[in-house]
């Protein structure tokens, strides 16, 4: 894990990505004899923390899984495979903000500027004229993963124009920055148009009268709802170190029982020594990301769950319940029993 002195995370470590793409990618491990659990269990992770909404991992996370799954499937055409594993509904919110959209090009336009919230990897450069409309996929991180990123991108989005605008003629023609790989001819089965590979760009050509089809599933409250949903997820702050979020991801595993630092440092490879300075260059300690994790889960289920605080000190890991409202006045100024009273979800129904 790399961190840099002064500067907290470099933008690698930085978990912003939503976990769309490995998740695809445990499925396509899984239906190819390889457990997804050992790969994750490399970077600290379980599959469980790539179905949890409020995960993300990092470039270099991602990035690693990528890599690790191309040395064992090479003969593969993987990303091909885990971009169809991917519809519309796989990115979430923005997902539902595209099917929600007018026209097709509206429905673009939304995936354009919340494609990095929906977990693709690429950076998109879109440009259209009266005739054509064509999308440049760059990748900013580790070039060996290009070829893969590229597949994964094109093909979600072919399977996204399919679905909605139903029909398979969707593109004019390709092009690939990368020799022809030896399953080309999975390429063309799948796009059906002319490619060029070696070229001086990644990017997709399409009819720009696409765009104007309208579609059926169009809701403009549901749309709305949807961009609100968007635009706070956009201002998410993106600087927590997956370093963290593995860890808070151990926690999340086994509440009543939480995980001690050699355990975790254990799980990710790391000495306890060497774990403790990584945490020193993030700003934070041990102690104060279980004491933070324990309040948040402490809050959410005095909100919304009928349980006694004997029951939640037990979730939590505290000893006895005297500990955990002794913790839970110093996190929040309040007693469980105040807190409850206060913000329990009855009180807004």
């Amino acid at each position: 894990m790399r961190y840099s002195k002064g500067n907290g995370v470099t933008s690698e470590d930085k978990a912003s990505i939503t976990p769309n793409i490995a998740l695809a990618l445990t499925q396509v491990l899984s239906e190819n004899g390889i457990a997804p659990a050992r790969m994750l269990a490399r970077f600290g992770l379980a599959v469980s923390d790539l179905e949890d909404p409020s995960f993300r991992l990092s470039h270099r996370q991602t990035g690693g899984m990528i890599a690790h799954a191309i040395s064992l499937l090479p003969a593969l055409p993987l990303g091909l495979l885990v971009g169809g594993k991917q519809t519309v509904s796989s990115l979430g919110m923005v997902g539902f903000a595209m099917m929600t959209s007018a026209t097709f090009g509206e429905a673009i336009a939304h995936c354009l500027k919340y494609h990095k919230e929906g977990g693709t990897m690429v950076d998109i450069d879109f440009t259209a004229t009266e005739q054509e409309c064509t999308a440049v996929f760059s990748n900013p991180g580790d070039s060996a993963i290009t070829a893969f990123l590229v597949e994964e991108v094109t093909a979600h989005l072919m399977n996204i124009g399919q679905a909605m605008l139903g029909t398979r003629a969707l593109l004019q023609r390709m092009e690939f920055q990368y020799p022809a790989p030896p399953y080309a001819a999975h390429y063309r089965q799948l796009f059906n148009c002319p490619m060029q590979f070696s070229a001086p760009r990644n990017c997709i050509v399409v009819d720009a009268s696409l765009f104007a089809v309208p579609l059926a599933t169009h809701n403009p409250l549901a749309q709305r709802q949807a961009l609100e949903h968007l635009q706070r997820m956009a201002m998410r702050d993106p600087d927590t170190p997956d370093l963290i979020e593995s860890i808070e991801s151990a926690f999340r595993r086994n509440w009543a029982s939480p995980p001690n630092m050699a355990e975790i440092a254990g799980s990710l490879n790391l000495t306890e020594r060497t774990l403790r300075r990584h945490l020193d260059q993030c700003g934070m300690s041990f102690q104060q990301i279980r004491a933070q994790m324990q309040e948040r889960r402490a809050r959410n289920l005095l909100e919304t769950r009928q349980l006694t605080q004997s029951e939640i000190a037990e979730q939590l890991g505290f000893t006895d319940v005297r500990s955990f409202r002794r913790a839970f006045k110093a996190w929040t100024g309040e007693t469980p029993g105040d807190y409850r009273s206060n913000h329990s979800a009855s009180n807004y129904q």
